[in-house]
């Protein structure tokens, strides 16, 4: 007997499965958006950067914890197989920044502002920069990296006196000239003006944003994809994200695909921004120190196994650290330091960064923070 295609129970089934499906969806999504994020990330930078709702960049009085976590390179090209699993304990003060305890005010030791790399991406707390240069030197240090606004930083600090230590890295082009703090006062006084009556409101709408951007499904999903999109079973679409590179001692590194374009681009080296902060940061007492922090493929291209051909040009950092010299702002440029170093541990398997991550780890960190207590007539403590 010839079935009847007219018949609207198939058509009717359908359609009823459909949007059950959907809702399903929007219903677990809803639902998964309320999972903390350290139990969906990998590392520590998904996971606190979201739900920020403090003046720091970071959530408020928090501590994460990963006993696999890994660097972003091998996650960013999804190629799980030269991840470096590790140790990662991050943990943050009242204000959101990245400390392991609230610092007494008035401060008056050594603030440090920067990158990622200041922030310590991909290492513990006691493998950040300001607190290997505090077990270092035994100086009062604050991590205000990644801060929004210095000058709302300095006065929630209350700081007149001591260091500012900014960490400029060599992937991000020189910021742009900074307003006059008397300026920045009045913008400051209207914003705390407004703050005060809405601080709860503004907090609500950042939980808000967060909770928008924020969704365990599709990261999830993400990953699932990726599973399948490893090269064997479907194309991988991300591998084109980094440059796998082999050194010298036959062990492959992975490098930011643009850390590559960047050693070879002409970029602007006006080192006009840290000429202001240091004008303005001396009238309230406060002493300035650049630190240079070079890529990683800068410090490693010469120890490939093919080794790009010298190219008879001044790197980018070494243009900006004559030109500081010459503005006379205090510089530290750790390009020559960590290229002989990198040199010195290459022969026993050992690296200033990480093999899967753009950053440095703690052997680079610590190398860092020697330079800093050691560099004469810039480093004191105040």
């Amino acid at each position: 007997m010839v079935g009847d295609s007219t018949n609207p129970q198939p058509r009717l089934l359908l359609g009823r499965i459909g949007p059950a499906a959907l809702l399903i969806c929007l219903l677990l999504d809803i639902s998964l958006r309320f999972v903390p994020p350290g139990l969906i990330a990998f590392r520590a930078w998904e996971s606190v950067r979201l739900f920020a709702t403090g003046s720091g960049p970071f959530i408020p009085d928090s501590v994460y914890r990963n006993m696999q976590s890994s660097g972003d390179l091998a996650g960013l090209a999804n190629l799980p197989h030269f991840r470096q699993y590790h140790e990662e304990v991050f943990s943050t003060d009242a204000a959101g920044y990245r400390n392991r305890g609230e610092i007494s005010r008035p401060f008056d030791g050594i603030l440090f502002v920067g990158d990622s790399f200041t922030v310590g991406s991909g290492v513990s707390d006691s493998q950040t920069l300001s607190e290997q240069v505090n077990h270092i030197s035994g100086c009062r240090v604050y991590n205000g990296a990644l801060t929004p606004n210095i000058w709302e930083l300095i006065e929630h600090l209350q700081m007149t006196r001591g260091l500012v230590v900014w960490e400029q890295s060599e992937r991000f082009p020189l910021p742009l000239p900074i307003v006059s703090e008397q300026r920045w006062k009045r913008q400051s006084v209207r914003r705390a003006f407004g703050e005060r009556r809405s601080e709860m409101w503004r907090k609500i709408y950042q939980y808000a944003i967060s909770l928008k951007t924020y969704s365990p499904l599709e990261i999830l999903s993400g990953r699932a994809v990726k599973l399948l999109q490893n090269g064997e079973i479907f194309p991988n679409p991300y591998r084109n994200e980094v440059a796998v590179k082999k050194l010298r001692n036959g062990r492959e590194i992975l490098f930011l695909s643009s850390e590559v374009e960047n050693d070879e681009r002409d970029r602007a080296t006006d080192p006009v921004f840290f000429v202001q902060l240091q004008e303005n940061l001396q009238k309230r007492g406060i002493r300035l120190l650049v630190l240079l922090v070079p890529d990683k493929y800068s410090v490693y291209q010469d120890l490939l196994s093919s080794a790009p051909p010298a190219v008879v040009r001044q790197k980018f950092l070494d243009v900006v650290e004559q030109r500081l010299i010459a503005s006379r702002v205090p510089v530290l440029n750790m390009t020559q330091d960590f290229h002989k170093q990198a040199e010195a541990l290459l022969a026993r398997g050992q690296y200033l960064y990480w093999l899967d991550d753009t950053h440095w780890n703690a052997d680079g960190i610590h190398e860092a923070a020697q330079a800093i207590t050691n560099s004469k007539g810039h480093f004191e403590c105040p």
